[in-house]
């Protein structure tokens, strides 16, 4: 593994929960990512319910295609803020940032203007997806919730997604430069489009997005304001899509503090129950319980061996990031976490100090 960009807060800091991501009052945009499957969504709805407890109001809202959000709390949402129930004030909407364009009727003029111009369009790849950002972030803002918990997709497109602003900040910058060299083609092109977005309107709501990504370009590198919660579990792909994921907020100054390594199993030793059950029994019984009892010892080794795997990356969680980051160890929940009861005391799991188990040898 690489070394890791420094990233996150001092020593001091460290702590093995999230109370202070749920006490730090002057956040209002929390992402939660990962890799697939590791239990993004039960982590985000999780903490919005414990940031129910102390903020005026919560919104939280998937970006993940795979919309997850309904299933974990067994109630259906949409692209508009609904009250989560059980809650007066936590709300939850689902996205799919493909289509966000269809609600900015300005955005969508500017969109269809510029797809009168395929050759621009080919130079500025990710435009549609740009815009989406804008218009989400656009939003979000015009709602005025506390705090927002963005529960994203997959490592993979949660950093195409928090790349946009840059993205955008360029498409807007090739626009500004574009302004003078195009301006009687673009008339011409202005006067065939269906659009009816002149050149001076067009080039004007460029500038007016280019101040919003400004806007979300300071917020996100605000530690005060945005930070992310990385989410894992003890496997070696899991591991490296989290040290990949760190490395590219670093670089891109957004702040990460908070590791939840998910699914931890623990250690078992079934020897004396077993060796006392065993002693009990007569030769008769002894004979016909045998094959059960090599059974229980043989699941016994196989599960203690996938302990001592998850130990030995979390161990490398440990040595890469404990000192600079909270790290909560959450175990293997016998059954999934779903409904409003069981998210609130998997987020009262998350407040509470969960330090990683140490890996030893013995653990193989």
């Amino acid at each position: 593994m690489t070394e890791i960009i420094p990233n996150g807060s001092s020593p001091g800091y460290v702590r093995n929960d999230i109370k202070t991501l749920v006490n730090q009052k002057s956040l209002q945009w929390i992402f939660v990512g990962g890799k697939g499957g590791v239990g993004k969504t039960t982590v985000s709805s999780s903490i919005a319910t414990m940031l129910a407890e102390t903020r005026e109001s919560v919104l939280l809202l998937s970006t993940d295609p795979a919309h997850s959000l309904s299933d974990a709390f067994g109630q259906k949402f949409s692209f508009e803020p609904r009250l989560v129930n059980g809650f007066k004030n936590l709300y939850a909407m689902e996205l799919d940032t493909s289509q966000i364009l269809e609600g900015l009727e300005g955005l969508k003029e500017t969109h269809s203007f510029l797809h009168t111009v395929p050759d621009l369009m080919k130079m500025l790849p990710g435009l549609d997806e740009a815009l989406s950002f804008v218009e989400l972030m656009q939003s979000v803002h015009s709602r005025r919730f506390s705090v927002i918990v963005f529960d994203t997709a997959p490592t993979g497109h949660t950093l195409k997604f928090l790349k946009l602003p840059e993205l955008l900040d360029k498409m807007a910058d090739t626009f500004m430069k574009m302004e003078g060299m195009l301006g009687g083609l673009m008339k011409v092109v202005s006067s065939l489009s269906t659009a009816k977005v002149s050149q001076t309107e067009m080039f004007d709501r460029i500038k007016v997005i280019r101040a919003m990504i400004n806007r979300t370009h300071d917020q996100m590198r605000d530690p005060t304001l945005t930070t992310f919660v990385c989410v894992c579990i003890p496997e070696f792909l899991s591991v490296y899509e989290t040290e990949r994921l760190i490395q590219d907020l670093a670089r891109g100054d957004i702040d990460c503090s908070y590791i939840i390594v998910n699914q931890v199993l623990k250690h078992i030793d079934l020897g004396h129950m077993v060796e006392s059950s065993w002693e009990k029994l007569t030769d008769e019984q002894k004979e016909e319980m045998e094959p059960f009892f090599r059974k229980v010892r043989e699941h016994e080794s196989t599960h203690n061996s996938r302990v001592g795997i998850q130990r030995k990356y979390i161990q490398d969680i440990k040595d890469l990031y404990e000192e600079d980051f909270n790290i909560v160890a959450i175990p293997q929940h016998k059954q999934e976490v779903r409904g409003k009861d069981a998210l609130i005391e998997f987020g009262k799991m998350l407040m509470q100090p969960s330090p990683l188990p140490t890996y030893t040898p013995t653990d193989e």
